[in-house]
């Protein structure tokens, strides 16, 4: 065993440490694999936590300034919940409503846009053809109209299929509503729970688990999980606040279904690599080619107003550049799409950058002085014990 062991060590020395970080990154994603198994069963309370953690600042600050009343603790978690769930419901009450209507006329209105657009690129094609006859082939207009048509019943049978979708979904919601108040149930008290009772479940785990595991918890939590899901958080603000900035130039511009529009917008804002720009230099090409110069140049000027915005306040929130290099979220995002679907475009990047982040932990990147991570004590100690064994043989 000794002499395998050594064998392993002198390998992985001569390789420059890479198995070792091939087996922490193949570690990390059979955590994030058993993590989503797991999720279906567990993540109302997932949610909670989250809630919690949310909470906490606020909580702990209501609980100093009611020490001196005997249920400080309750009435605390009770007035941050009922503030948290109270700005939620009605913020959902109303942005699901807006939405509704939104999506609903923007599904009707689009067959009429799509024509629109046809007619523009009909007119187009006949006016190339004009120009170029000599040189284009003779089955140009009839090829052009062709694709045009196709395109245009594609757009009208996804306008149609989407509307079927939508009111299954309607249908569906609420032969699950049962399921759903009971989820409801759930976050709010394993909410309250967590918020109440953070302590003594704190105790619960010290009292529980020997004292090395709770200190490898800790340098993982400060190592992966604070630089992770920081940058998480920081990630979603970025987006969030370029969100309410292009709806609020969707709602300058007077465009109809702004509130809709710059929701999705910002939500593909989240996916890596693409962003906004993709929607809304599509969108400007679009208005270029029905000739609203006018409405296509106030685009581009929104879409260079969300990228400055981004570069001045994504460094001051990220602090420091943590995301994945290009190519490697590009393959990230394919390999999740294969797996996963739509959501694996955002998943696949996900996981990638846990085990980018798990690595930097381990090499201690993450912050200064160098942090112990419970795979390199293990290693250490493993090296320390095979060391004391070599001397006592001799």
């Amino acid at each position: 065993m000794n002499s395998i062991f050594d064998r392993l060590t002198t390998w992985n020395t001569h390789m420059n440490d890479v198995p070792r970080r091939l087996l922490i990154v193949g570690g990390t994603i059979l955590i994030c694999a058993l993590a989503i198994v797991l999720w279906p069963y567990f993540w109302p309370f997932g949610i909670a936590l989250i809630f919690a953690m949310i909470l906490e600042p606020i909580a702990r600050l209501l609980r100093r300034a009611l020490k001196h009343i005997k249920a400080a603790r309750v009435i605390a978690t009770l007035m941050c919940m009922i503030l948290l769930f109270g700005l939620m419901t009605v913020g959902l009450l109303y942005l699901s409503n807006r939405l509704w209507h939104e999506s609903i006329a923007l599904i009707r209105a689009t067959p009429d846009f799509a024509r629109s657009i046809g007619g523009k690129l009909t007119v187009w094609f006949n006016d190339l053809y004009s120009r170029y006859s000599e040189i284009l082939p003779e089955d140009f207009l009839a090829t052009a109209n062709r694709l045009l048509n196709n395109a245009l019943s594609s757009i009208g049978s996804a306008a149609a299929n989407l509307s079927g979708r939508i009111a299954s979904f309607t249908i569906s919601t609420a032969t699950s509503l049962p399921r759903i108040i009971l989820s409801i149930v759930f976050i709010v008290m394993g909410t309250f729970y967590f918020s109440y009772d953070r302590e003594r479940i704190s105790d619960f785990f010290r009292s529980t688990f020997p004292t090395s595991v709770i200190k490898d918890f800790r340098l993982v939590k400060e190592g992966v999980f604070t630089a992770f899901f920081g940058q998480i958080r920081a990630q979603i603000f970025i987006s969030f606040v370029l969100m309410l900035i292009i709806i609020a130039g969707l709602y300058l511009l007077r465009q109809p279904y702004a509130l809709l529009v710059g929701f999705l917008i910002g939500l593909g804002d989240v996916l890596p690599v693409i962003g906004a720009g993709l929607f809304l230099n599509t969108w400007a090409i679009v208005e270029v080619v029905l000739g609203n110069y006018s409405l296509a140049i106030a685009l581009f000027v929104l879409y260079l107003v969300v990228v400055v915005v981004r570069q001045i306040i994504e460094p001051r929130i990220v602090g420091h550049q943590l995301g994945l290099y290009p190519l490697v979220t590009m393959a990230s995002m394919f390999a999740g799409f294969r797996l996963y679907g739509a959501l694996g475009l955002i998943g696949g990047p996900l996981i990638a950058n846990i085990c980018r982040v798990a690595l930097d932990a381990d090499a201690g990147r993450l912050g200064s002085p160098k942090q112990e991570t419970p795979f390199s004590k293990w290693w250490k100690d493993l090296r320390e014990k095979r060391g004391k064994k070599k001397k006592e043989n001799k």
